[in-house]
């Protein structure tokens, strides 16, 4: 394989031969001496990363699998859509149970027509890298290693193994069988191998992924750690005055039991002895949080609000005490960030990538996994200590940047 070379950050021009017009889809971006390309089905932290290279200049392309028109971007971004699956399995996931396939059969059939679809339309690319995500970068790579492209396997999550061996032990104790809630088969782990194997660089958004990458024989110069951000346009501080109710604490997620939300209730139940806390939760349901839902339900101080869009879930943070994040696994979290930019303080147990950007008891708080009477004192802390709040921004600049000096080193 040819390795397109990369350039030097302070050489700002491209050779001839780099910078004529490459296929007719692609509007041409600014001149930047390193390009990088972003692959994913559907609009995700890679999305945000790219509209920020976008705009420093230094975007190639954006595959994505979603229509153009549903991301909405700036008039001259990069965008390559290859939809047909996206919107065939989104069609199907409107069918009754028994007239689709399973979800997950769904999605990866999605992943894996998208990965041969972007595989296809490589040639021409004008990057030097290319990020995908885990499941969607199989042939990807393939095409990228033929072009001279080098290749980054972006992690939104950690190795699959080590995450159903961190939530195994959730699982028992909830008397529910791990087994019957998760996809993960034989012809899985090999893809996710495959793809590994054909990565350059792993690039991922905290310590705690990057710890279980070396856990999996990864070496350590080819991790990179790029966190991430929010949109500073949307998830900002209040305007004008602080509207917050004093009491209020809140989460927001897929809720299962992943997310360590049992361990949530438990803390908050004892907060509620000297304090009389509210626990509004914002998010689908898995089947195997079903149980604990229904049972939280008849506490009238537990509100389950279901899913809202990210215009609502800011303003929500605009208006909490307190955002909770107790997973057991998570390899980064955004929400953390993103309440961080609306003023808000997140008390997040120490398996939260995230915890990386959290300053204890000046930004939020960091408690050991699974200790609801940690988390209970953090948070009655935060209660009363709501004025020793640091206002620390997390945006999309910083990462974008940090990404570029990585690419470039």
């Amino acid at each position: 394989m040819a390795v397109r070379p990369i350039p030097s950050v302070e050489h700002l021009e491209l050779p001839a031969s780099r910078t004529r017009a490459r296929h007719s889809e692609i509007p041409s971006a600014p001149v930047f001496p390193l390009k990088i390309s972003f692959s994913a089905t559907n609009p995700c932290h890679l999305y945000d990363m790219a509209r920020e290279l976008h705009r420093q200049g230094a975007l190639g392309r954006y595959y994505s699998g979603y229509p153009r028109w549903k991301l909405d971007p700036p008039e001259d971004f990069p965008v390559l859509a290859r939809s047909a699956r996206t919107l065939a399995t989104y069609a199907a996931l409107r069918l009754p149970h028994g007239l689709r396939p399973a979800d997950h059969r769904l999605f990866r059939w999605q992943d894996e027509g998208f990965d041969k679809a972007v595989a296809r339309a490589l040639g021409g690319d004008p990057s030097q890298m290319l990020h995908a995500l885990p499941g969607q970068a199989l042939e990807t790579f393939r095409a990228a290693h033929r072009e001279g492209i080098t290749t980054i396997l972006n992690h939104a999550c950690g190795p699959v193994r080590q995450q159903l061996a961190l939530l195994e032990e959730e699982y028992r104790r909830a008397g529910i069988e791990q087994a019957a809630h998760h996809s993960f088969n034989a012809s899985y782990l090999a893809r996710e191998a495959a793809e590994y194997s054909l990565a350059d660089r792993h690039c991922v958004a905290s310590s705690v992924v990057r710890r279980q990458l070396l856990a999996a024989g990864i070496p350590e110069e080819k991790i990179w750690i790029v966190p991430y951000g929010a949109d500073p346009a949307r998830f900002h501080p209040p305007e004008s005055g602080d509207r917050r109710d004093p009491l209020k604490v809140v989460y927001a997620g897929q809720m299962t039991l992943r997310k360590g939300l049992r361990i949530a209730l438990a803390g908050l139940r004892s907060v509620r002895n000297s304090v009389p806390v509210t626990f509004d939760l914002y998010g689908s349901v898995s089947p195997d949080f079903t149980a604990t839902m229904l049972n939280a339900q008849r506490e009238e101080w537990v509100s389950f609000k279901g899913p809202v869009s990210q215009h609502a879930l800011a303003d929500i943070f605009r208006k909490a005490a307190v955002l909770v994040l107790p997973s057991w696994e998570e390899a980064f979290g955004l929400v953390v960030v993103q309440a961080l930019n609306c003023g808000l303080p997140c008390v997040v147990s120490d398996r939260v990538g995230a915890a990386d950007l959290i300053q204890h008891r000046r930004n939020g708080s960091i408690f050991p996994a699974g200790d609801d009477g940690a988390l209970a004192r953090e948070v009655s802390w935060w209660l009363e200590h709501r004025s020793s709040f640091e206002f620390m921004p997390f945006h999309w600049e910083d990462p974008a940047r940090r990404l570029l000096a990585l690419s470039t080193n």
